[in-house]
């Protein structure tokens, strides 16, 4: 795929989805169903105002993961 990377501007909560607007290669919105919202949460948290993503019609990839796997 030809991933396009920007920052998020905003993120709005809809009946059954989340609309993120994304600004950089391809500006604009696109949505996330409520069902995948919860595992990108869990994972990433809820702050995604600012963050650098890679983007392709509606697939999103955190490039600043918050995320920080720990091995023993």
């Amino acid at each position: 795929m030809n991933y396009r990377r920007g920052t998020i501007l905003s993120v709005r909560q809809h009946g059954g989805c989340v609309e993120v607007t994304v600004e950089g290669e391809a500006p604009g919105c696109f949505v996330i169903d409520n069902c995948c919202v919860w595992a990108i949460v869990d994972c990433e948290g809820t702050d995604w105002i600012g963050r650098n993503v890679e983007y392709e019609d509606g697939l999103l990839r955190f490039l600043d993961s918050k995320h920080v796997s720990q091995q023993s």
